[in-house]
């Protein structure tokens, strides 16, 4: 876990100077918390260093400093992920069952949710009020989970 964090940091600093592809970066923090989640889960927490750089590249690219905003609702989900992830794999091998985490796991998931859907309500705010340019970086809004969802609606 602690591992993929700075993997994420050191893909965030890399990308800073030399920008790679960005696809991420646009991506409602809700969605990339549960995109975290799911990687620590189906990965038995293995996965987790190749989402934690490809968002890490995703933002550099992007001299977006938002990924500190965002980093303890990943953390938290992914951190989730990884101990319901490690649980299968124990319960895969006949140690323990894994439902005996699913307590700490859906705390830890609703948590991260909650904040994560706080900082996308509260981010237009948050940026109105933080300089433009900050050594190099900049907060960008992006794409929130209410708005993909009513375009999602507006389709129908």
């Amino acid at each position: 876990m602690l591992g993929s964090l700075i993997l994420m940091f050191l893909a965030f600093i890399y990308s800073f100077f030399a920008p790679a592809a960005n696809f991420l970066a646009g991506t409602p923090i809700t969605f990339l918390s549960l995109g975290f989640f799911m990687f620590g889960m189906l990965g038995f927490g293995y996965l987790l260093p190749i989402l934690s750089i490809l968002y890490g590249l995703a933002m550099g690219a992007n001299r977006d400093a938002s990924i500190f905003i965002f980093l303890i609702p990943i953390a938290l989900s992914a951190y989730a992920g990884a101990i319901l992830g490690s649980a299968l794999k124990e319960d895969f091998e006949i140690k323990k069952y894994f439902l005996e985490e699913g307590q700490v796991v859906a705390t830890l998931l609703a948590v991260a949710l909650i904040m994560a859907f706080a900082i996308e309500v509260a981010y237009p705010l948050f940026i109105e009020n933080l300089p433009t340019d900050l050594f190099g970086f900049t907060f960008k809004e992006g794409t929130t989970a209410t708005s993909m969802m009513d375009r999602l609606i507006s389709l129908r």
